[in-house]
């Protein structure tokens, strides 16, 4: 009886540290989403979960940790769902559906977006980016098991898994850049028109191709005059913010030192603070930049497509290719909250203008029969996630051209992958 007394006390003190281990992470992952891997306040997230900053470190040792544990938990989370997708779906198209829905259930735990795993220390880096590597292996399992079924064209399965698992990732994060309330309406129609979007595209014609007749680079080439000593400056100010966007798509703003950036084009640390005044300065030079590309990408997309279907997948395709080149524009991602209040403000206000022109575009389509009737608003948030996802996964030996890879996005939100 003594023993059965204590095991019942000892099993219950074990269910309390695990629900207050819960409450721990899920109040880490929210910050990590808002204000990225390096900026959360552990006095914060103790206080938020109901503990003392004492009791705090019997769970993590440091922040480090605790970012492991959160990217940790959203692997797992990730692993479990595919596996009950796999095991309850009766089909590929039911498997994903599956998964997409448990991953955006909103009574499930708020996860950590994987993007910032650079920040970790090794040995822990190389586990989440390992088992990040399984889950989108599983994902493209069972792309490819519809394709050999009969149910899905023939596509790029690891292309269509990134496409996939970038509009889950963003939905995470566009709450707070699109100034949205996160709650389980957003949640059941965005997952909506993931499932809608990745299933049967935009286009209102079955069979319909899109060509985009705009090259990027065109777009965004500098002239420059060497002898001109302002022009000079504005280059060398340019090639750094270039730089600072690689790198913090790549590895996340708390992944990238300025150290790190400034070596990738031969300059010193001495040169960045020669032009600006702190990374964070940098940082919102970065985000300005981008979102002016981005406006840019809407402007000429509205002037050269002939129908709201052409405009929309104009708009994605130029995204595509910037992100996949030298000098891609900076992508929405966590840290939002650590940026200075004007600054965030605005940024917010150009990114919902963004969002309500490319919704506009969808809608003409809608209007024009060119797009198939759907959910206008929210396809235009998710489907902005194929391509803010690109700079994570993308090696850059990929056997692809960057007009390649934004063909074979396109020809995903064209018809989609049901047959």
């Amino acid at each position: 009886m003594v023993e059965t007394q204590v095991q019942k006390r000892a099993g219950g003190q074990q269910s309390r540290r695990a629900v207050k281990r819960q409450r721990l992470l899920q109040a880490a992952a929210r910050q990590m989403n808002e204000r990225g891997a390096g900026a959360i306040s552990l006095s914060e997230i103790a206080e938020e979960a109901g503990l003392s900053r004492n009791a705090l470190y019997y769970y993590v040792t440091d922040r480090a940790d605790i970012a492991f544990q959160c990217y940790l938990q959203t692997c797992e989370a990730t692993t479990e769902s595919l596996a009950i997708a796999y095991e309850e779906g009766g089909d590929a198209i039911d498997r994903i559906r599956i998964y997409v829905e448990r991953m955006l259930d909103f009574d499930q735990p708020e996860l950590a977006a994987l993007y910032d795993p650079d920040f970790l220390p090794e040995p822990q880096r190389s586990t989440i980016f390992e088992l990040s590597r399984r889950n989108v292996e599983s994902l493209q399992s069972l792309i490819a098991g519809g394709v050999e079924q009969g149910l899905f064209k023939p596509v790029h399965t690891e292309i269509a898994a990134q496409m996939l698992l970038g509009m889950i990732n963003w939905t995470q994060l566009s709450v707070n850049w699109l100034g949205q309330r996160d709650g389980r309406p957003l949640r059941r129609r965005v997952t909506k028109a993931i499932l809608d979007l990745f299933f049967h595209g935009l286009a209102a014609t079955s069979g319909k191709e899109f060509t985009c007749r705009v090259e990027v680079a065109s777009l965004t080439a500098r002239p420059f005059n060497a002898f001109d000593r302002v022009q000079a400056t504005q280059e060398k100010m340019a090639q750094l913010v270039d730089a600072a966007a690689r790198m913090f798509n790549r590895r996340g703003i708390d992944g990238a030192s300025l150290d790190d950036i400034s070596a990738s084009i031969g300059a010193t640390k001495g040169a960045v603070y020669h032009y600006f005044d702190d990374k964070m300065d940098l940082i919102t030079r970065c985000y300005a930049r981008a979102l002016e590309l981005y406006s840019l990408f809407v402007d000429v997309a509205r002037q050269q497509g002939t129908s709201g279907f052409e405009r929309s997948m104009t708009v994605l395709h130029l995204n595509s290719q910037a992100q996949g080149s030298a000098s891609p524009p900076l992508v929405m991602q966590p840290g939002l909250f650590s940026l200075p209040e004007a600054h965030r403000v605005t940024f917010v206000q150009q990114s919902r203008d963004l969002w309500d022109r490319c919704a506009a575009m969808v809608r003409e389509g809608i209007a024009d029969g060119s797009c198939r009737e759907c959910d206008a608003r929210a396809v235009a948030h998710v489907s902005a996630g194929a391509f803010l996802w690109l700079h994570k996964w993308l090696p850059e030996d990929y056997p692809m051209t960057t007009s390649e890879i934004a063909d074979a996005q396109c020809r995903v939100f064209t018809n989609g992958l049901v047959r």
